[in-house]
């Protein structure tokens, strides 16, 4: 059965940043190929869309996470298949830190001596296909997996810290992989994942019939990922988020552009029991960098 999301996204995480020439070549290229190869073959571009769906972005690691990284405990460890770099600071209750999409673990940088100084074990990990963990390509159940297993070895896991995608692949594995969920915190998280297939059709002009043929191929691919079938809409934040049972603390900022604060308001409609903490003029990144918000997870995750 096809599903489908008739919502309609105010921004687009895909196109609304100031892109540089390559990119904007490589998309124009990209889109003119599924306007011919849709046509045609709508089954043979749905699996080319899958492709370069799940394929993230590779971005240099910039200066200011460097001193953190070198200062972490490295460990490799092998998770489906991959080799996946998972890094731990000071001692203590292990919290996990989940990067967004096309991040790596040493974006949480500013956490990491504060979680330490507060007497906790800050653990983060490079998502497959990230940073410098294995892989050419991941997906949010591939990724959930990898979350669950990571758990599993430093546990147990006394919190769980998420960005962006980090919120979607986090809530995932509490909803169908049973990650500990007393504490949650999830920042920049947004509500649906249909609506990011639409965003990621429109700014590669895929056509419906090519992103319907997208999203039967992965569910016929990762069919067995779980010990249950699923549906795309049943891998969405606003429906995972009912599965929370412990404390939960939102974090969103109105002017993010990327995810904006209307999916915050969404989701504590879905956990009327979770806070918010809204934030001013610090968009979808330079939130985690923020004070006010590094001293908010400390203390929610110490408040009994």
């Amino acid at each position: 059965m096809n599903e489908n999301n008739n919502s309609s996204p105010t921004t687009n995480p895909f196109t609304n940043y100031q892109l540089p020439l390559t990119i904007r070549l490589f998309l124009y290229v990209t889109r003119l190929m599924f306007k011919v190869v849709g046509k045609v073959t709508p089954k043979l571009a749905g699996n080319i869309a899958l492709r370069l769906f799940m394929t993230p972005p590779n971005f240099p690691i910039p200066r200011r996470e460097l001193t953190i990284r070198d200062s972490a405990r490295l460990q490799s460890q092998e998770i489906n298949g991959e080799k996946i770099a998972v890094r731990s600071w000071g001692e203590g209750p292990a919290v996990l830190l989940c990067h967004g999409w096309g991040g790596r673990g040493t974006q949480f940088f500013a956490f990491i001596e504060p979680l330490v100084a507060a007497g906790y074990r800050a653990v983060v990990f490079d998502a497959p296909a990230h940073g410098d963990s294995s892989g050419k390509s991941t997906n949010m159940l591939e990724v959930s997996r990898t979350i669950s297993a990571i758990a599993q070895h430093q546990g147990p896991i006394s919190a769980v810290i998420g960005h962006s995608f980090g919120c979607g692949t986090a809530l995932l594995a509490i909803s169908r992989l049973g990650l500990p969920s007393d504490k949650i915190i999830l920042i920049s998280c947004f509500t649906d994942t249909l609506l990011i297939t639409e965003q990621f059709a429109e700014a590669f002009g895929i056509n419906e019939p090519v992103i319907i043929a997208m999203r039967d191929k992965a569910k016929q691919r990762f069919a067995n990922a779980f010990d249950t079938p699923w549906q795309w809409s049943q891998l969405s934040p606003v429906e995972t988020i009912k599965q929370v049972d412990g404390d939960l603390l939102l974090i969103h900022d109105k002017q993010d552009t990327e995810v904006p604060y209307e999916h915050a308001l969404k989701l504590m409609k879905e956990a009327p029991n979770a806070k918010l903490l809204t934030t001013e003029r610090l968009g979808h990144k330079k939130i985690l960098m923020n004070k006010t918000c590094i001293d908010a997870c400390i203390e929610h995750i110490r408040h009994k």
